[in-house]
Order: structure tokens, then C-alpha cells, then sequence
């Protein structure tokens, strides 16, 4: 992996780089997850699938990974489809399996896609959902951007991401959980010290919730709203599209 500090990497490496870790780590991502997460991340999706509305029928989930948003959302509104989109194809490959095991294939779809250049036409979905992608994403206002492009006016664009509380003594225990228990998980469960150092750096490197907040006005959205959840070490920002 790329060894200069995260904050000189060029887009290219970056983009690079995650597709290689987000391959490598496949197998142990879901797991990987909840263990490290402590099982919120089960709550976290909950609660975005609830800021969506009842009535959706058409929904978008970016950067789906192994599927669980996606899957959350058929559950969620049984008579709708979902696409989930993603670059890197082992990891919708781990989301076909489970979307058979639900018996939602009819329902949930899934298609290679960059979230720079969604393979969706204008005004196609209901609502566009990204988990804990968007630090991923370089350029986070063009990603912004081309969500929007593709939902309907008054649907919503959501955003769940992990991020630094803004009470000081919970900030200070996450940026050690951050440095020392996940690389550490890494080495022992995934065996992946490199992948598991990046994600930490990644979270630590991302934008304030406040600036997250204005990115989507800036991407032209309205009723833009951030929740905190759990102490803040994730929020979740949503925004409706004009």
C-alpha cells in the first residue's frame, strides 16, 4: 500500500488503493464490521432507512459494498426495487449470494458504477443512499452532485459516515480506538494490518459534519439536516434535492 501520508496521496492513488483493499478484505468485511463497530452499524442503517420516505419505490444504494444497505432497503419497502452500485466487483459478487439467500433477486439488482459517473439516467430514483463511501471519494462535492443528478426533485440523498465526536473525552477515546484496537483487530481477524491501518486514517481524515453540511448546499440541495448518532462517532446527513 501506498506509504506516504494519506493526505498526499493523488486521486488516482487513492482510488486505487481503496479498490485493492475493498478486494482484499471481502471475506472478512461484514464481519470485520460488526465486531469493530460493536453491532451499531446494524442501528446506524436502521435509522437512515427511516429518514426515507414510506411511499419510495425506485431506490439508489452507492458504493454498496457486500449489500447491506441495499438489503435493508428491500426489507424496508417490500413493493420497491433497489440497485446497488459499486466498483469494485468482489464485493457485489458476496452481495449477490445474500440477496439469494433473502429471495430478494427479484427485487434488488446490482451494476458496476463509479460514483463520479452513476450509469443512471436523470431523475430516475426516489432516494440515493452511500454507507461509509464517501470518505473513499475524492472529490466528495462532484459525488454529491451526480447523486442528486439522478434523484427526483423532492427525493432525498443520504450520506452515513463515520466521524470525530465533537465532545473532546469521546473524541480523544475514538481517536485511540481508532490507532490501536482496529489495526489490531486487522492483524488478528482479517489479517490485513495495511487495509486496517488505511480505514482508521481515512475516518480520521475526513470532513468535519459541518463541512459535510455545506457540500450538500453546495451540491444544490435543500433541508439539509445531520443527525449524530451514537455519541457522534457517526452521523447521518441528508439533504432533498430541488
Amino acid at each position: 500500500m501506498n506509504d506516504k501520508p494519506l493526505a498526499e496521496w493523488s486521486d488516482s492513488e487513492r482510488i486505487d488503493t481503496v479498490k485493492k483493499i475493498f478486494n482484499e478484505i471481502t471475506p472478512d468485511y461484514d464481519r470485520m464490521n460488526r465486531i469493530m463497530s460493536a453491532r451499531q452499524d446494524v442501528l446506524w442503517r436502521k435509522f437512515l432507512v427511516k429518514r426515507i420516505d414510506k411511499n419510495a419505490q425506485n431506490l439508489l444504494d452507492v458504493a454498496t459494498g457486500t449489500g447491506d444497505i441495499a438489503l435493508d432497503l428491500a426489507k424496508a419497502f417490500p413493493t420497491a426495487q433497489v440497485i446497488g452500485s459499486d466498483f469494485v466487483r468482489r464485493m457485489m459478487d458476496v452481495a449477490l449470494v445474500k440477496t439469494g439467500e433473502r429471495k430478494l433477486s427479484d427485487r434488488v439488482f446490482y451494476a458496476a458504477g463509479d460514483a463520479m459517473l452513476l450509469p443512471f439516467e436523470d431523475n430516475l430514483f426516489d432516494a440515493a443512499t452511500i454507507a461509509f463511501g464517501m470518505r473513499n471519494i475524492p472529490n466528495r462535492l462532484g459525488a454529491l452532485v451526480e447523486m442528486a443528478r439522478v434523484v427526483k426533485p423532492g427525493g432525498k440523498v443520504l450520506v452515513l459516515e463515520m466521524t470525530f465526536p465533537r465532545n473532546l473525552r469521546m473524541r480523544k477515546f475514538f481517536f485511540w480506538y481508532l490507532n490501536n484496537i482496529i489495526p489490531l483487530l486487522g492483524r488478528i481477524i482479517a489479517r490485513n494490518n495495511a487495509a486496517y491501518s488505511y480505514l482508521p486514517e481515512s475516518i480520521q481524515g475526513f470532513l468535519h459534519p459541518d463541512e459535510l453540511s455545506d457540500l450538500f448546499t453546495q451540491a444544490g440541495m435543500t433541508e439539509v439536516r445531520a443527525f449524530p448518532l451514537t455519541f457522534g462517532i457517526t452521523y447521518l446527513h441528508e439533504g432533498v434535492v430541488v
